[in-house]
């Protein structure tokens, strides 16, 4: 009987945590500590197939890897960090070519490896508010450094590859990568089931619009949970790139749902499970000044998670 009082106690008191915690007001941001490191171990698979005279080409790209912030310093609203890259990885299968890199396991006759692994000896700088807007993003000592690594490697050949790495972990690219892991706070107080919503912008080989919508679903002492739901849409402003010879444009609009548990303390992402499904064209002529344009539809299949480890 004393150890179903005792019990009975303990619950007793954990619902009453959990309501305090849950009817407040909470101010949900970043509250990262100078000095201190954290951590994003991220993978990335997309499924994209190409529709062209109704003749179907699949793409299967993976990426990801661990990336490692430390926090250097705090001004105001303001965190100054260094990020580095831990690990990398990148594979993409399609009908016509297969791509691989790996930081890891590094083949010293895969240009694409050694060039992957020499990116992982620098790191880069950011800035970003406690919010989780990257207000800037410095890499150019990234990138500096591959096209000065060995100069025994052909310039064109390091270039294409170089070009590659720049569409997928470039300034752009990894500006909207992390801030969609960490721009995800709200700018007022907010208790359990509130929405608000933002927009980032995502930079790879095209731009495109995420306009998110938030609800924080649930807040304890030891972590919160925030459902997203997102529409992802093209950018008006989109000019046609080089790639592989041809001029392209992407166009498109899709969906994204996500899950982010993040800690109470911190604001940090521990946990994330993203899942996007995206439909458009992709445009490409041979010119810039061609009116010519080959139209292909493609949908978009992508899953992202992420834990802080």
């Amino acid at each position: 009987h004393r150890v179903d009082r005792r019990q009975r106690q303990m619950c007793i008191r954990d619902s009453f945590l959990i309501s305090i915690f849950s009817g407040l007001s909470q101010e949900i941001k970043l509250k990262l500590i100078p000095g201190e490191t954290y951590f994003h171990n991220s993978l990335t698979r997309v499924l994209m197939i190409q529709d062209f005279h109704g003749e179907e080409f699949e793409s299967d790209m993976t990426m990801g890897g661990k990336m490692r912030f430390y926090v250097k310093d705090k001004r105001d609203s303001l965190y100054d960090i260094e990020v580095k890259f831990e690990t990398m990885q990148f594979s993409m299968k399609s009908n016509e070519m297969e791509i691989s890199a790996n930081s890891v396991v590094s083949d010293t006759t895969n240009l694409f490896d050694v060039l992957m692994k020499e990116m992982i000896e620098k790191p880069f700088d950011i800035t970003i508010t406690d919010l989780g807007l990257i207000k800037n993003i410095e890499m150019d000592n990234v990138f500096d450094n591959l096209f000065s690594f060995d100069p025994k490697i052909p310039k064109i050949e390091k270039a294409k590859i170089v070009y590659l790495l720049k569409q997928s972990f470039g300034e752009e690219a990894m500006k909207g990568s992390i801030e969609m892991f960490t721009a995800i706070y709200p700018n007022k107080e907010i208790t359990t089931g509130d929405f608000w919503k933002n927009e980032i912008k995502l930079e790879t080989i095209s731009t495109v619009i995420m306009k998110n919508k938030f609800e924080l679903t649930e807040f304890n002492k030891d972590f919160a949970l925030i459902q997203v739901e997102s529409e992802t849409v093209s950018d008006d402003e989109n000019s046609f790139i080089e790639m592989n010879g041809e001029l392209i444009r992407f166009s498109s609009d899709g969906k994204m749902n996500a899950l982010y548990k993040i800690d109470s303390k911190t604001g940090w992402v521990i946990e994330s499970n993203i899942v996007q499904n995206i439909t458009g064209l992709s445009e490409k002529k041979w010119k810039i000044d061609s009116p010519l344009i080959l139209k292909i539809p493609f949908t978009y299949k992508g899953t992202i998670n992420l834990k802080s480890n």
